[in-house]
């Protein structure tokens, strides 16, 4: 069964579509929705940090990841402890992390193309938008906007 996954910002985290299950309404790879799902779980769930990390003793991950060569999620969570002394530096470490996540949905042939641009949503800079372009086979983009806080992962 296809499902739909909701983004809440402010909490930072998705939830099942119930209306869509209750409706019995198909969720079609054509409209985008599984394609979203994708992008989804792969930004929310936690890559573990490379073998060099050493600011925090958690590095994170999942445990299915142990045999895996290629790991699931992203290392978003990482923003929280990197210092934002230089912005262009914190973006593009943000970018890199999502273009990371992201890079199986061009090995997979599901995508031509993913690319992501990173800025401050607020003068603290505690809060990023993300702006992500999907591009597919058949060229069509799909673009999504999401807003990190680092300080709820």
């Amino acid at each position: 069964m296809d499902y739909k996954l909701i983004y809440d910002e402010e909490k930072q985290a998705c939830d099942i579509s119930l209306e869509t299950i209750n409706n019995n309404q198909i969720v079609d790879v054509q409209d985008g929705g599984d394609l979203i799902n994708a992008v989804l779980i792969s930004l929310l769930s936690e890559r573990a940090a490379e073998s060099d990390w050493t600011t925090t003793l958690d590095k994170r991950g999942w445990w299915g990841d142990a045999d895996n060569e290629r790991q699931l999620g992203s290392r978003l969570w990482q923003l929280e402890y990197l210092p934002v002394d230089d912005s262009s530096v914190y973006l593009g470490t943000a970018e890199g992390y999502v273009i990371e996540a992201l890079t199986w949905l061009v090995d997979d042939r599901i995508c031509k193309n993913v690319s992501c641009s990173a800025s401050f949503v607020d003068q603290a800079e505690r809060h990023l938008n993300l702006d992500i372009t999907l591009t597919k086979a058949d060229n069509q983009e799909i673009r999504y906007s999401y807003v990190w806080d680092g300080a709820l992962t």
